[in-house]
């Protein structure tokens, strides 16, 4: 068997609570679905490359199929923490309603209305400290550097909790962080992610480097903004995104196709001059909208710390996870076209920079 312990910080606020929505907590189970998730978006391992995916999961992190279920060569624990923990909403992280950094934890923003706090409570955060994992491997040591170049994916690309696809929650190695690029190069599809830069970037304003990358893709309908936000890219196709929803409410037919439904959903719609609400959503059934209709963004925005101790704003592209052809989305139960061109052209808007 080989042991081996990782030394992790939080870079940035994780919302990763359990049952207990007031108490933050790093939990094994989670950690271990981060990296099955890379190991899938990675195609598995070229060292076992004569195995399906399937059977080099099965492999790695165990198998419940059925009467030939048998436990993973891989195991992980939490140990030593040394965690700053509070409980927040957005505001109180200082990401103000409309701000750029609230376009990173729009779900947890409180507002006020009539003087009083509505739409949202709070729940346990994390707002930094550090952490360790402890790794058991069962298997061949010759597939141990395999399985330490997915916990070095882990390490510097991953997330944990809630809005880790929108820069919560992101990680970084305390110290002595094993080289990316070399871990990459083990997996069978390193070419399914694409990193981006938005170049080096001092802590305090990573965040709203991410938030404010974000919104000028997105944003669109604030009356006394549309002078500035007529300069952002994403201008035209948040206009066009923002005339559907109108459309559904009038009644009017919808003349799609949609673009923003391809970096994520669900979308909730809101027209403060009617106090109407259209939700964007992946499915519907019967006039009610069915548990799965979400999306998660194939965009991953994601603050990263290199062994320098240098910042980074990255924009992760997975291109596994895109939009899939001919799939519609449902405004208030109304089926539309999606198109994936406002993806494309983000993904063209830099020039790449792998990490």
């Amino acid at each position: 068997m080989i042991r081996q312990t990782f030394h992790f910080e939080i870079i940035t606020p994780c919302f990763c609570a359990g049952a207990n929505q007031a108490q933050a907590e790093i939990r094994a189970p989670s950690i271990r679905g981060q990296l099955r998730w890379w190991f899938r978006t990675l195609g598995g391992f070229k060292s076992l490359a004569s195995q399906s995916l399937r059977e080099q999961e099965a492999l790695i992190f165990g198998s419940t199929a059925g009467d030939s279920g048998a436990a993973g060569l891989l195991s992980l624990r939490v140990e030593k923490e040394m965690l700053q923990r509070s409980v927040k909403d957005g505001q109180e992280l200082g990401h103000a309603n409309f701000s750029d950094p609230a376009y990173l934890t729009f779900p947890i923003q409180t507002r006020e209305k009539q003087g009083a706090k509505v739409g949202y409570s709070g729940r346990g955060v994390i707002t930094g400290g550090s952490f360790t994992v402890g790794m058991s491997w069962r298997g061949s040591s010759a597939l141990c550097c395999d399985v330490l170049a997915l916990l070095a994916v882990f390490g510097h690309l991953g997330a944990l909790g809630f809005r880790g696809r929108r820069a919560m929650g992101a990680l970084a190695y305390q110290s002595n962080a094993p080289d990316l690029s070399a871990a990459l190069v083990r997996f069978a599809k390193s070419s399914a992610i694409l990193v981006r830069t938005l170049g080096k970037t001092a802590h305090p304003q990573i965040i709203p480097a991410l938030g404010g990358w974000l919104k000028r893709w997105r944003a669109y309908g604030r009356t006394d903004k549309n002078s500035v936000e007529q300069k952002y890219p994403g201008f035209k196709t948040a206009k066009v995104d923002h005339d559907l929803g109108a459309a559904k409410l009038s009644g009017t037919t919808l003349s799609g196709p949609a673009f923003r439904a391809a970096l994520g959903l669900p979308i909730i719609q809101f027209f403060s001059s009617t106090s109407q609400t259209v939700n964007w959503d992946e499915s519907w059934n019967g006039g009610k909208m069915k548990g799965e209709g979400r999306f998660a963004s194939p965009v991953l925005l994601r603050p990263h710390k290199d062994a320098q101790g240098n910042w980074h704003a990255l924009v992760i592209f997975v291109d596994a996870h895109r939009w899939p052809a001919g799939k519609k989305v449902y405004l208030n139960g109304t089926a539309c076209d999606v198109s994936t061109d406002l993806y494309e052209v983000i993904l063209a808007y830099q020039h790449y920079r792998r990490p």
